[in-house]
């Protein structure tokens, strides 16, 4: 179509889908338009205004005419190569506005078991929780502030056939392009593009289409460009395009909405500002060369976008920057769906063809030189940075060409591998068997200002322990060893190592699984502007030939003694923090690189290192890939797991793979233990036996987890969680290690191992608590679960664990479990029997004798709103986090289906008001909350102390659930009837991998409800609930079951009187970033170090001083609940106001549905 003039603009319609009709219909359009739309017998529309009679003819041969003189013009480029198992079709096309287009026709034949969802970017937190989350989406953890919520198909069927279609767009401009004066302006620009469009001029009103028909939408901006990309159900796909090409065709972005989105810019800013890593990446921009573009601050804040700012003059350069740079011939675009290539084409060209092209080229950035991006102090100099959370870290950064165009041989993720290496003979497992570090990350991330177009940076990063720290030199002199033993490796050598990566990740392309839409469009849209058509699904994975003089000019570049070494840490003999980055207020100070580590360089030999060598064969690599589905001759198996073992201490659950045909399977382990509920201490040590099952076991399966085999062992609510998944041919050997290394670490404890993981565990907590929003998670939690201790009761406890105690608790934790196991996939049911037999046999367990500890009860809250106040517990940090919490009671399907829907009805009222138009916060959401079978729900805002009190924020939420009966009461049926069926196709959405229905499964086998079919039960459910049922449930618990707790985490008011420390840091004053509550009682110490056991003056203090000091920091870092004088509505104590509370049964009755609501876990740690 061409592009119209702004005078018909809004005329934009669909021919090709009713051009068949032979009868005269009428078709209203938006009420923007104010336009009725007759097609007559003879295939011609005519448009008449409102306010005239004057009619407008187009025909259908008119349209179907330019379509093809478009399609004339439109050049065919490469069709990518793809994997043998991939049953997509894919077309590049490039259009004659100069738009790049990758269209993906997603055919393949989909599993009809109808109960399967769709799922995205799933992750875990360290921690687990008897509490399941949902919003209005089925596969994020928390809703988005920017959209949230999944769709399906355009199906009806009531099983699970549906899939989503997905689209992204890449405009090649970003943070890099922006006019030093207005920083952050790439990224407000992204913000503002949403602020409506002149075809449907509300703001919003995109994000309120996709929500409303169950999708997502969000946006990113990086260095070098930004995508746009939503998610939806097919039947929806052409309407969201209309709006979505409306904003970046004309978007309003109008000035009063300029104050509103710098809030939401500024508030996104805080939510990042005490991001260790973020920081550091601004510190390293503040070093580059004068003039070169990565030197600007990209997030942007009311500093920069508001000060001493013109609005008139930003609002017209934003115009003129959206006009000059989003423009066609700037634009990529990846659209994915289910219709055939042919259909997806032709929604190409209606939505994008019409975009305006002005042949403005992108910046070129060629002529900096990635030899002078940085200045000569970013080599010369050794950094030292004082870091928000108690972390130590030693980084190595190089500066390399941009690898981008290495990526046929990739020897820099060759280079990472060796580097980041962790089995035998590796730097890491050097550093850990003298317990100097346990972590090490090696490679480039993946993010524009690490690579980009200048130059890729090179990052070694070894977290360090305290002995670690104590002994830097000799970290340091075994990595520069091990630089050295890959400088002064044979060619034959790293091309053996090679040539296995290279196999390793051809299999791993071969069987890949299935991504999401949305998260394949995402991917691929940036591949289409960075490689050639041909190598778009290839490019980023594939090792396509070995060149060694790329892979020598890297080792090369590694092997100089020209990097930039950084030391995060609270403190470093008696240096001075004495410099402050400009924007974060990164603390830091910096000195001449010492003499005494270039000698180490250039002293060191690798030989005087015996332990140190490259890589042996891997003994996991994966032979056979057979599918014993094929083998069987493809019976038809039952759609949920079957149960082929019971007893007093386990169960287990099975089902073969008959859907996605790939040599994988799944194995998932529950560790039921009662030990771990029974004291704060005792969980505190399971933490450690888990983190300490781990460190026995990661030289040996690091190599499994570099070919194509992976295992998480994690804490859980009531015992420790394994997962393995991978190629199944050798899949059971990680069960074995791991079950192996329970019983016998107990014998390779000592004082060394207790107090160096101690105090790791002690960080991971710390580091958790400064975290608003975790703590007000898990302040939640505790008041809501029976049986939980709080984080920072458990922190106290490390300090008293012995080696006596921890012993004992590894050696009695096998003894009494009760072990929930699930195996899924490319297996059989005898090899199932004899993993689970295996496990039972290495572990020696027993029957559990004490089953009050591994009963999950909930608190039956009090009716009533009851109020939790404590302030963040790092100073530094302006962020309120406010969560509301409502609880309803026993779940069942019914209730789960009403809540579901109820969060689809208030998501985007809720994000309009609370933060576009009250801009309460950045980050708004409601979701739905299962509690070990009680249903309920809550609404957070992520806000700040420095924009609106906390009291304020919660009347507000508090005011807007009360309009909830109102939004509700005043939808029409048809918008109605409209939510419901989209949230019944979400319902409907297949999974996209077998991971995806593997944590279906074992989401009803943990909370012990077995209901597989749940999804079929819910749109059976659905289709009959009506707008009076929903109504009538509100009004109900409103007056007879209103139960709700406020939990609040108050962040703090900067002081603006504080300055860097101009004198040494001493045990006193060495750091106050992380204090206690403002609130201080008589009996709590003046703000102290927030960890001082590591920041001692002296590095070799005794254990003594250590203890003296790590009693000091526990009673100062301390979650001190606010009161609030004559209410007796404010909890104080927790135990106390849980001590009179009823409890909800452990087992419900058989109502009409007993169940809980398979959602996703919480997923607040992660964030």
């Amino acid at each position: 179509m061409l592009w119209l003039h702004r005078s018909s603009r809004c005329f934009k319609f669909c021919l090709s889908s009713v051009t068949s009709l032979s009868s005269s219909v009428t078709i209203r359009t938006n009420s923007q338009c104010h336009l009725q739309l007759s097609l007559s017998s003879d295939g011609q529309f005519t448009r008449y205004a409102n306010r005239s009679n004057k009619p407008l003819i187009a025909t259908t041969k008119s349209f179907q005419q330019t379509h093809r003189t478009m399609a004339d013009n439109i050049q065919y480029l490469d069709i990518p190569d793809k994997s043998a198992t991939d049953k997509k079709i894919y077309k590049t096309i490039l259009l004659p506005n100069g738009l790049h287009a990758l269209i993906i026709s997603d055919p393949s034949p989909v599993p009809h078991d109808g109960f399967t969802t769709s799922e995205s970017s799933m992750g875990e937190g360290d921690e687990t929780s008897g509490e399941t989350e949902s919003t209005n989406s089925s596969s994020e953890f928390t809703s988005s502030t920017s959209g949230s919520g999944r769709s399906s198909s355009d199906s009806d069927s009531e099983v699970g056939d549906g899939k989503l279609a997905a689209c992204a767009i890449l405009m090649d401009y970003g943070s890099f392009a922006e006019p030093r004066e207005y920083q952050g302006l790439a990224h407000f620009l992204e913000h503002m593009i949403f602020m409506g469009s002149e075809k449907y001029p509300e703001e919003n009103i995109f994000d309120a289409h996709i929500k409303k028909c169950g999708g997502f939408t969000n946006a990113i901006t990086d260095c070098e460009d930004t995508v746009f990309y939503f998610e939806v159900a097919e039947k929806h796909l052409d309407s969201s395009l209309d709006y979505f090409t409306a904003l970046m065709k004309h978007p309003l972005m109008k000035q009063e909405a300029m104050q509103r989105e710098r809030c939401s810019v500024d508030s996104e800013f805080q939510q990042i500002v005490q991001e260790d890593e973020t920081r550091r990446d601004q510190l390293l921009a503040s070093l580059a060369t004068d003039g070169y573009p990565h030197g600007t601050f990209a997030w942007g804040n009311l500093k920069t976008l508001k000060d001493n700012v013109d609005d008139q003059a930003l609002h017209q350069l934003l115009h003129e920057i959206r006009r000059d740079h989003y423009a066609a011939n700037r634009m990529f675009l990846c659209l994915q769906a289910r219709l055939p290539i042919d259909e997806l084409e032709t929604l190409v060209l209606r939505h994008f063809a019409d975009i305006p092209s002005n042949g403005v080229l992108a910046p070129d950035l060629s002529k900096f030189s990635y030899k002078d991006a940085f200045r000569a102090e970013f080599y010369e100099h050794a950094f030292f940075v004082k870091p928000v959370e108690n972390v130590c870290k030693l980084e190595l950064t190089w500066v390399l060409p941009s690898v981008r165009q290495y990526y046929r041989s990739k020897p820099d993720q060759f280079l990472a591998f060796v580097l980041g290496y962790e089995g035998k003979g590796s730097l890491c497992a050097y550093l850990r068997r003298r317990l100097w570090a346990l972590e090490l990350v090696a490679g480039i991330d993946d993010n524009g200002f690490d690579l980009n177009s200048m130059y890729s940076l090179f990052n070694v990063c070894i977290y360090l322990t305290d002995e670690g720290f104590k002994n830097l030199d000799d970290v340091l002199a075994a990595t520069f060893a091990y630089v050295k033993v890959l400088a002064q490796a044979d060619a034959q050598t790293l091309r053996t190592i090679y040539d296995e990566q290279q196999g390793i990740e051809e299999t791993g392309f071969r069987f890949q699984p299935q991504r999401p839409a949305m998260d394949n469009v995402q991917q691929l849209v940036l591949n289409c502007k960075y490689f050639p058509p041909k190598d778009v699904l290839t490019g980023k994975d594939l090792y396509y030939e070995y060149n060694e003089q790329h892979l020598a000019d890297l080792i090369g570049h590694l092997n100089e003694f020209k990097f930039n070494l950084m030391l995060t840490a609270r403190k470093y003999e008696d240096l001075v923090f004495d410099k402050r980055e400009n924007w974060f207020g990164t603390e830091y100070t910096s000195i001449p690189m010492p003499e005494k580590w270039q000698r180490l360089w250039n002293e060191v030999d690798p030989k005087s290192m015996p332990e140190l060598f490259l890589p042996e064969a891997n003994r996991f690599v994966t032979q056979d890939f057979s599918v014993y589905w094929h083998k069987m001759g493809k019976p038809l198996l039952p759609e949920a797991p079957k149960k082929l073992l019971q007893s007093e201490i386990c169960e287990l659950w099975f089902r073969a793979d008959d859907k996605y045909e790939l040599p994988e399977a799944y194995m998932y382990f529950y560790l039921i233990s009662p030990l771990q509920r029974k004291s704060a201490k005792n969980d505190a040590m399971c933490a450690l036996y888990e983190e300490l099952v781990k460190f026995h076991v990661s030289e040996e399966l690091y190599p499994a987890t570099s070919a194509g085999l992976n295992y998480t062992f994690n804490v859980g609510e009531k015992g420790l969680i394994l997962k393995v998944e991978g190629y199944n041919e050798k899949l059971h050997l990680l069960v074995e290690s791991i079950a192996q290394a329970m019983v016998t670490v107990q014998s390779t404890l000592n004082e060394n191992i207790l107090a160096t993981f101690v105090k790791d565990q002690r960080k991971s907590y710390f580091n958790t608590l400064i975290k608003p929003r975790a703590l007000n998670r898990d302040v939640r939690l505790c008041v809501v679960e029976h049986m939980r201790w709080l984080m920072i009761d458990k922190y106290k406890c490390l300090n008293e664990i012995t080696l006596k105690d921890l012993q004992e608790f590894s050696g009695l934790f096998p003894q009494q479990l009760y072990v929930q196991a699930l195996v899924q996939g490319n297996y059989k049911e005898v090899h199932a029997q004899e993993v689970m037999n295996t496990l039972l046999k290495r572990l020696g367990c027993k029957p559990i004798q004490e089953h009050y500890y591994v009963e999950d009860r909930t608190v039956q809250l009090p009716q009533g709103a009851h109020y939790i106040r404590c302030h963040a517990l790092n100073e530094q940090d302006t962020n309120t986090v406010i969560t509301n919490y409502y609880q309803i009671g026993p779940n069942n399907v019914r209730l789960e289906c009403i809540l579901d829907l109820l969060m689809m009805f208030v998501e985007e009222p809720l994000f309009d008001q609370l933060r576009t138009k009250e801009q309460l916060g950045y980050h708004v959401g409601a979701t739905v909350r299962m509690n070990y079978g009680i249903a309920g729900y809550s609404i957070m805002v992520n806000s700040q102390e420095t924009n609106t009190s906390a009291s304020h924020v919660e009347k507000r939420i508090e005011v807007f659930r009360n309009n909830m009966l109102q939004i509700l009461e005043e939808m029409s049926q048809e918008d109605y009837d409209h939510t419901r069926d989209s949230l019944i196709k979400l319902k409907q959405v297949v999974d996209n991998a077998l991971e995806t229905e593997v944590s279906r499964n074992w989401n009803e086998i943990v909370n012990e409800e077995y209901m597989f079919d749940r999804r079929r039960q819910q749109i059976e459910v659905l289709r009959n609930l009506t707008k009076r049922e929903i109504v009538a449930f509100l009004l109900d618990n409103e007056i007879t079951n209103m139960r709700k707790v406020s939990i609040q985490i108050i962040g703090h008011l900067p002081d603006k009187t504080s300055k860097p420390k101009t004198k040494p840091l001493t045990n006193a004053d060495a750091d106050a970033d992380a204090d206690a509550d403002v609130e201080k009682t008589p009996t709590q110490s003046e703000p102290n170090d927030d960890d001082k056991d590591d920041n001692d003056e002296d590095m070799e203090s005794s254990d003594e001083d250590e203890d003296e000091l790590f009693q000091a920091l526990a009673n100062k870092l301390n979650v001190v609940f606010l009161p609030q004088e004559g209410d007796a509505t404010t909890i104080v104590d927790i135990a106390d106001f849980k001590s009179n509370l009823d409890l909800f049964p452990t087992n419900l009755p058989n109502q009409q549905d007993n169940t809980k609501t398979t959602l996703l876990e919480d997923a607040l740690m992660n964030t």
